[in-house]
């Protein structure tokens, strides 16, 4: 005789899997926008200008000025960002890093959607003989 299925037990788990779906869908669409990114992290640098009297030379530095952090050929370069191209530079790059942490949350998800669907298959699947 099998033990009856549980149907609050998957009738709850149908409501967490429905409330994981609509949050994944919310996400995948808040970086469906096709609007252009830069790949790369946006920092803030301090430089130092090599005249002898500047107060560089006592450790305050010139600054802050936007920068890059990107892959090139497999090694980390900083790329300064030129001041014509500033605003589009940062706008673009704050969409990068919005895009790479929503990723991050929608494998996360993918990953608490894929073990709700492992319990309800625990709860519903019987054996045969």
């Amino acid at each position: 005789m099998e033990p009856p299925i549980n149907k609050d037990n998957i009738q709850s788990l149908r409501k967490q899997l429905d409330h994981l779906n609509h949050q994944r869908t919310s996400l995948i669409f808040s970086i469906a926008h096709g609007k252009p990114m830069i790949h790369g992290m946006l920092h803030e640098v301090f430089r130092k200008c090599g005249k002898q009297n500047c107060k560089c030379t006592e450790g305050d530095l010139h600054g802050p000025y936007p920068a890059l952090s990107v892959n090139k050929k497999g090694k980390q370069k900083i790329v300064m960002v030129k001041k014509s191209d500033r605003p589009t530079t940062v706008r673009k790059a704050k969409r990068y890093r919005y895009y790479q942490q929503t990723l991050v949350r929608i494998r996360k998800i993918n990953k608490e959607i894929d073990s709700l669907l492992e319990k309800m298959k625990t709860e519903t699947v019987s054996h045969y003989p």
